[in-house]
């Protein structure tokens, strides 16, 4: 039987079958012709089995067949923010640009004037559509990329599958990717995973959802399988309702698939949430460059008009000449040069596996100054090994490995790192456990970071439940009153704490993480969630501690001294202790021992600086000049960002697990690993596919190199346009002609764009990748403001030699005014080509610094053909050209050695006063 008969005529037999007046793909009849958020709410009032019910599933979830069929129905559980970029939307975008009308509404104007220039018409639209064909192709190509890219790093589920699909009676765990999901699937919600799709939870235990995505709050919200709900109430109030990108924190939790794709509450408000996102100073750079040039175009275009008018008296002509030099004034192709150089950024990064799932954290990664990341994985090889277990006279202690084994076990498939190597730890040949007889699990606690701590409650045959709670050493010692030392228990007084914590900072101190472990016989006990939870974690009976090691990466202190280099500070926040990041800090140079051994203001705790922040010290000095931060809470990781963020300073934050996703948000970069949670990498704009700072230095490396890239357009595209601006003012003022027709100015600038076209495959000098780049304001202006000017001065001395080596001074003889136009076209065209090759480096350009191959031949190549067109007799009637004079092409290459000359003497005063070129 073929897959489609199948879907066509195949039916399904199940346990229970469902009613007539239930369907899995339409709305609940309270809820019909309503909003998303209306249909959501009915779901949360409604019973659990009346939910699944409606949905035509059970608690053991759609057997794979039943998924296909509703996913061919429903369509991929994607959002259109998250759609592969269609060809469309991209090429509408390139053709609705400002000025694309302007130049269409120039050729109507062309065209509608008495004896109207039809050459002149048809050449504005050849001009519009080579510019839509360019930004178009750099747009889509760009978007693809990064699509691609972004597909790579797949969010994967765990789902319920029926065992047997014509009984539905028992299930298996299947792992899904997230845009498979369809509405009545069951879904496992582990810590660190995001919730895929809008959905009603069935079972939780102690479940801890992350709403920040929507609420902008860090605090986690809890989730319970109870029916709520109300017309007026926040959906994200609802206790028993998860929301399609939210995150889990704590806890687990089994939920029932109520809506996917586009159905999402989320899709409703995806624009929205990207359009909230704050702009970086890059992209605020540029639209504010953007919205002076507009207004420099609106000052101007009345400006020229009416100085060219009143010289020439030729309106018409000086109407025509205004508006295309207010195209040749703006760079028409900055967002296609933009967008090539970030994609082709992107495309380096995922050499480096390095992918960007967003164009502009390339840009960022180059202009970033610190980088804050954690130690686990990062500097360390994450491979944990459990070294001792001792009682709390140091002694090794069997019993506190059964204790640490139970607890891990408990904890099960939601454990971490610990968990595991406790699981991999076997006992000694001399060593037994205390006891054979078998413990139930009843009860499990997970590990929470504020907590610090993780527990279960288990049952033995007898009858009798004790619970075990292991964690850091404040938060486990703190909830205890009792201490076993050896056979013996003890009351845990001060002195006993004191010994304790001496013996755990000499542990640290040598690189071992220090957990303690306690435990307590529980009677009869009550925890409704966390609700009970401090009552029964009280004086319980401290059963000892156990070290664990996890070395530094070979590679890790190479890395590091690369970064330092690049002029990147690094800062470590983790939530070990104190001395056991200090140890692998000190070990691979992130801060010398001598720092933290006399020192201490390098290192600080999360405690301490909590402390600092509510008395409302100077926490920015601290902040700053602090290298290790121990015990961070996730809040405080944020804290540390937001605080170095505010001094204008471009934060990286490297992490990967739940703990880091606030700061990953908050940063100007995040950066997560692929092996990393699921929560972790959504926050994320650059995902590595191997965690390490090696490929974090080798992105940073790309990252500058497609900012210079980016900043040598900008810079040379407004240097030019203020130098045409100086030019064409005098040239109004001066000249009783035009310098050059509407008809050679778009040509001229079409040149000049195709010449640009290969920046984003060119290089920089290595000394500018030294020290981070970010976008300067001051600087560009002051930059375009010199070195247009010097510019200008090349144009004016073409003016020069026209009015009084060649004598064209008036109108009348319209060849020789042509002549003088044609010397200003090869000019103007050969001197904005060579600005190029003048501002792409701070050494001596052809000589010390080369362009790569691309850069160059399209620079020659337009050169040759600008040169070309006056000799071509066809061109030459066509665009009002004449033969340039037989001493013109001396006097042309003794202008570009001059300008070469003056370049290099603006660049080297330049760079003594304000130490930077690009």
């Amino acid at each position: 039987m073929s897959f489609l008969t199948r879907i066509l005529f195949w039916r399904q037999p199940r346990a229970r079958p469902f009613q007539r007046d239930y369907g899995w793909n339409t709305c609940p009849p309270s809820a019909l012709n309503k909003s998303t958020a209306a249909i959501l709410q009915t779901f949360a009032a409604m019973p659990v089995d009346r939910a699944i019910g409606w949905l035509q599933t059970n608690q053991n979830g759609l057997t794979e067949l039943e998924a296909e069929i509703r996913r061919i129905m429903k369509g991929e559980n994607v959002i259109s923010a998250k759609q592969a970029p269609s060809w469309i939307h991209s090429l509408m975008e390139a053709i609705l640009n400002p000025f694309n009308f302007l130049l269409i509404c120039l050729a109507i104007f062309q065209s509608a004037v008495p004896d109207g220039e039809w050459t002149g018409a048809a050449f504005l639209v050849a001009m519009v559509l080579i510019s839509v064909m360019i930004r178009f192709w750099q747009d889509y190509r760009g978007r693809v990329a990064v699509f691609r890219l972004c597909a790579s790093v797949a969010n994967k589920v765990n789902v319920r599958r029926p065992i047997s699909p014509d009984t539905g009676i028992g299930h298996i765990i299947k792992e899904v990717l997230d845009n498979e999901l369809v509405p009545g699937d069951i879904i496992l919600l582990p810590p660190g995973s995001v919730v895929p799709a809008d959905s009603l939870i069935l079972e939780s235990s102690f479940l801890r959802v992350s709403q920040s995505s929507w609420t902008g709050e860090n605090d986690p919200a809890a989730k319970a399988a109870n029916p709520d709900g109300g017309e007026d109430e926040n959906l994200l109030d609802l206790m028993n309702l998860v929301l399609a990108g939210t995150s889990v924190v704590s806890g687990n939790g089994l939920a029932l698939v109520l809506r996917t794709g586009p159905d999402v509450l989320i899709a409703k408000m995806a624009n929205k949430v990207d359009a909230m996102r704050k702009k970086n100073t890059f992209q605020q750079g540029i639209s504010n460059m953007s919205w002076v040039l507009i207004f420099l175009v609106f000052i101007m275009v009345p400006t020229v008009l009416g100085i060219s008018g009143h010289t020439t008296g030729d309106w018409r002509h000086a109407t025509l000449f205004s508006l295309s030099f207010a195209i040749g004034l703006v760079p028409e192709m900055l967002p296609a040069i933009l967008n090539g150089n970030l994609a082709r950024g992107a495309y380096k990064l995922s050499k480096f596996k390095v992918i960007a799932k967003r164009l502009d954290a390339v840009q960022r990664l180059g202009a970033m100054s610190i980088l804050c990341c954690d130690k686990t994985g990062t500097l360390t090889k994450d491979d944990i090994t459990m070294c001792e277990y001792l009682d709390c006279s140091g002694a090794t202690s069997p019993s506190v490995l059964e204790l640490a084994i139970l607890d891990a076990q408990a904890q099960g498939p939601n454990g971490n790192s610990i968990d595991a190597a406790i699981l991999q730890r076997k006992f000694r040949p001399e060593e037994k456990p205390t006891t054979d007889e078998p413990r139930e699990t009843t009860l499990t606690i997970p590990f929470t970071f504020e907590r610090r701590r993780s527990g279960c409650v288990v049952k033995r045959s007898t009858g009798h439940a004790s619970l075990i709670v292991k964690g850091a050493f404040d938060e486990v010692l703190g909830i205890c009153s009792e201490a076993r030392r050896g056979s013996k228990v003890v009351p845990l007084d001060a002195d006993q704490k004191a010994k304790l914590a001496q013996k755990v900072d000499e542990l640290s101190k040598d690189g071992y993480r220090v957990l303690l472990i306690a435990e307590k016989r529980v009677e009869k006990f009550h925890l409704d969630d966390q609700l009970g939870l401090v009552a029964v974690e009280s004086n319980m009976t401290l059963a000892g501690m156990m070290t664990f090691i996890d070395p530094p990466k070979e590679d890790a202190a190479e890395s590091i001294k690369h970064l330092k280099k690049c002029g990147v500070e690094v800062k470590v926040l983790t939530g070990d202790s104190m001395f056991v990041a200090l140890n692998v800090c000190q070990k691979l140079g992130v801060l010398a021992a001598k720092d933290g051994a006399e020192d201490q203001t390098q290192v600080i705790t999360g405690a301490e600086l909590q402390r600092i922040y509510e008395h409302g010290e100077a926490i920015h000095e601290i902040v700053k000049s602090c290298t290790i931060f121990a015990k961070m809470t996730p809040d405080q990781k944020a804290m540390v960002i937001s605080t170095l963020r505010s001094t204008g300073t471009c934060v990286g934050m490297l992490g990967d697990g739940i703990n880091d996703c606030v700061a990953l948000r908050e940063a100007d970069v995040g950066i997560s690993v692929d092996s990393g949670a699921s929560a972790a990498k959504e926050c994320a704009d650059v995902v590595l596919t191997e965690k390490g700072l090696g490929a974090v230095a080798a992105a940073v490396t790309a990252g500058r190199v497609t900012y210079g890239n980016t900043i040598k357009y900008v810079k040379m595209a407004v240097s030019c346009n203020i130098g045409n601006v100086v030019s064409i003012l005098v040239a109004s003022a001066w000249l009783p002609f035009l310098p050059m027709t509407s008809t050679q100015i778009l040509m001229q600038d079409l040149l000049w764009v195709g010449s640009q076209i290969g920046i984003p495959w060119d290089t920089v000098d290595a000394e500018y990748l030294q020290v981070p780049r970010d976008w300067n304001t001051l600087d560009l202006f002051r930059f375009v403001l010199i070195v247009g000017t010097s510019t200008a001065v090349v144009n004016v001395s073409t003016f020069i030699l026209g009015w009084f080596y060649y004598g064209v001074k008036t109108v009348a003889d319209i060849q020789d005014v042509k002549m003088f136009q044609t010397h200003y076209f090869i000019q103007g065209l050969f001197t904005q080509i060579l600005l190029i090759h003048l501002i792409r480096t701070a050494k001596i350009p052809f000589f010390q610094s080369r362009a790569k191959l691309p850069l160059t031949l399209l620079t020659i190549s337009m050169c040759a053909i600008g040169f070309a067109i006056p000799w071509n007799h066809d061109v030459q009637v066509a665009m009002g050209f004449a033969r340039p004079a037989d001493t013109f092409t001396a006097f042309l290459c003794a202008q570009l050695a001059f300008y070469c000359l003056e370049l290099q003497i603006v660049k080297w005063v330049y760079v003594r006063l304000f130490k930077t070129w690009l």
